[in-house]
């Protein structure tokens, strides 16, 4: 697989939405936007601006346009996904895969769209001839940026709702305002990151003393099954989003 214009487009396209629904989107507007329309809609401007921003080597007016149309169907599809799962914690997760699938099956869309179907990617008018080595290094980048993205917020976004699931298990002082929620999400953060970085550098013997580190700390604690539990469902879930993009990202970096 070589690093072509039309791959580090598609590169772009889904880092732009990393970024734009785990970073750009903070905890406050993903919040206000279960309540009001016009947070909902702030949020789809903001993934537009994301977009346009990431995507700007290849920012033609054809793709511009793409790039509106995805925002609207961004937004619509966040509005569907709130009638479904408001205020009904056990479809938070399924929620959150198929609100995300759509997201990506328009991404793949508008990029067929302006890729495959034209035959070739137009660079931007203010591009240089030849300029496609630096953009392709560009688009290796923002592949990092946009993994890092998606395991600092995005792991939690998945953590949080995969144990919505299973409220029996979450220890009571892991409420929303709780001080030990707010120190359990950082250390996922934390951890997910290293994860994602030995992943990178083929570190995969390191990532047992990551592991084995977290449970020491929390070794008095799994002999309550609730909680064994709940820090299996967490740990297991995080580490596999950390792999997993670890991996995708990996596996580019080599193209």
């Amino acid at each position: 697989m070589n690093w072509t214009p039309s791959l580090t487009l598609l590169v772009l396209l889904f880092v732009g939405h990393a970024i734009a629904d785990f970073v750009v989107q903070t905890e406050s507007i993903a919040a206000r936007k279960e309540r009001q329309m016009s947070a909902m809609l702030i949020h789809g401007l903001a993934t537009l601006g994301t977009h346009v921003v990431v995507a700007v080597p290849f920012l033609t007016p054809q793709l511009l346009v793409g790039l509106i149309a995805l925002g609207v169907v961004h937004t619509v599809t966040d509005i569907v996904r709130r009638a479904i799962v408001r205020d009904i914690p056990e479809r938070a997760f399924p929620g959150l895969m198929v609100d995300q699938a759509v997201h990506a099956a328009a991404i793949l869309a508008l990029w067929w769209f302006v890729a495959e179907r034209s035959g070739s990617v137009q660079f931007a008018d203010w591009v240089p001839c030849g300029a496609g080595g630096a953009i392709a290094t560009y688009g290796r980048i923002a592949a990092v940026a946009g993994g890092l993205a998606l395991n600092w917020k995005g792991g939690t976004a998945v953590v949080r709702r995969l144990l919505a699931r299973y409220p029996e298990v979450v220890p009571a002082e892991a409420g929303e305002s709780g001080h030990q929620y707010a120190m359990g999400r950082t250390i996922g953060c934390l951890e997910r990151t290293l994860v994602f970085s030995l992943v990178l550098f083929g570190q995969w013997g390191a990532l047992g003393f990551v592991i084995a580190a977290k449970s020491i700390a929390r070794f008095r604690e799994l002999d309550d099954k609730s909680f064994a539990d709940y820090y299996l469902i967490g740990t297991l879930a995080s580490m596999l989003v950390a792999v997993g993009t670890g991996i995708l990202v990996r596996h580019l970096l080599s193209a």
